[in-house]
């Protein structure tokens, strides 16, 4: 480019001398004209060297912005392969250029977000309008976590108008979600406090007769009696009522949390200790893999338990009749700050993916009419994050779930 531009400014300078000797003739030597027009060329070699360099800084400029900027920056070919990928992008997705290069932006989205359809809206709405605004989907990083992020793509076309790939701006919006969720959690319980508070009330004294009333019948009955298997139906049934009542209400309730210093072994294995009453009659085989010497953790005990006992009455009831639960400790360090992790692992039926992000909500349930409140993961969720820990979940169909619980130090 640079040869061309300078073998038009010669051809230029050749003209301009034709039309100086036609012009002045004898009345200027070829020593003065070659003077002028050699310092003509040389302001013209001056000036487009000033341009170049203006050009090259502010062609730095904008590079260094793209590069450098806390917005994930990715660039398209025309196949919608990845050829740009700046600072911003890494950050996020922990990739580097070299690793993600050539590839498609859609493989880092996870399946069952593909299958509810983001990939194909976005596709669909970039070739209708050419342009995609604000889009909100989740995508998977390198280490396998799950990022909130917020998306922005447009065309890229030539002077000609010729599609040529496209451009998307990343951001990343996990906290701002995880905020707003925890928002609209704390208001879901203070509306469920007041709704349960109210229906607890209405429903306590009528169930408390209806159950006494039973009872009361039942003294003057024995097993095979008229009656008899009625009424212990009607004070099962509403013993389960009023259980899962105290349930929510307990739930709806602001979490005090009674600290003391304890072993997490010891906690695991009095809970084990007691086990037949939890596996109501399958052939469930419990593995403990307890580190030997780790530290007691401070920690609400009572709390602490009722979550691990969740955990593992859950895995009890996601096995048929026979199966395996592993329940493991050891002290780990993440980010320069020591936790113990908790690990509770079945070979039971699984979690579909769909619901994965789910369990954790309240009331959410997998678990068939009437055998659950949807509040156990909720609470072991709330637990865990008052105690400044956190929990996460693996789990695959017909292969089994494991939680994991990390509790600081």
């Amino acid at each position: 480019m640079e040869q061309i531009v300078f073998a038009e400014l010669e051809k230029q300078k050749n003209e301009f001398v034709k039309i100086v000797k036609n012009r002045l003739g004898n009345r200027i030597t070829d020593d003065e004209l070659k003077f002028i027009t050699d310092n003509l060329s040389s302001c013209i070699f001056n000036a487009v060297t000033i341009l170049k360099e203006r050009k090259s800084a502010h062609d730095k400029y904008f590079s260094d912005i793209i590069l450098n900027s806390i917005d994930g920056i990715i660039g398209y070919d025309q196949d919608g392969k990845i050829f740009l990928w700046n600072k911003g992008a890494e950050n996020i997705f922990g990739y580097q250029l070299d690793e993600i290069r050539g590839k498609d932006f859609f493989s880092l989205m996870p399946e069952y977000i593909k299958k509810k359809g983001d990939a194909n809206n976005i596709s669909r709405i970039l070739k209708e309008t050419g342009y995609v605004s604000n889009f909100e989907t989740e995508f998977i990083t390198k280490t396998g976590d799950t990022r909130y992020i917020s998306i922005a793509i447009f065309q890229i076309k030539s002077e000609k108008e010729k599609f040529i790939g496209n451009v998307s701006i990343v951001r990343d919006i996990t906290n701002e979600r995880k905020l707003k969720d925890e928002l609209r959690e704390k208001e879901n319980l203070a509306l469920i406090g007041t709704v349960v508070s109210s229906i607890a009330h209405n429903l306590s004294n009528p169930l408390n007769i209806i159950s006494g009333n039973a009872d009361y019948l039942l003294l003057d009955r024995k097993e095979g009696d008229e009656g008899f298997d009625e009424l212990k139906v009607i004070i099962q049934e509403t013993t389960r009522i009023t259980k899962s009542i105290r349930q929510i209400l307990n739930f709806s309730r602001p979490l005090i949390l009674t600290k003391e210093k304890c072993s997490i072994n010891d906690l695991i294995s009095g809970i084990l200790e007691n086990s037949n009453y939890i596996i109501n009659g399958k052939n469930i085989n419990f593995a403990q893999k307890l580190q030997e010497d780790i530290p007691d953790c401070l920690i609400d005990k009572e709390q602490i338990r009722d979550v691990l006992l969740n955990l593992i009455t859950n895995s009890v009831q996601a096995i048929k009749s026979r199966g395996d639960i592993s329940i493991s400790t050891e002290k780990v360090t993440l980010n320069n700050s020591d936790f113990i992790k908790i690990e509770v692992s079945d070979n039971g039926s699984g979690i579909k993916p769909e619901d994965l992000k789910n369990i954790f909500l309240p009331f959410f349930s997998t678990k068939e009419y009437g055998k659950g409140t949807g509040l156990g993961l909720a609470f072991t969720d709330r637990v865990i994050k008052e105690h400044k820990g956190f929990i996460e979940v693996e789990s695959e169909l017909k292969i089994g779930t494991t939680f994991k619980i990390y509790l600081p130090l």
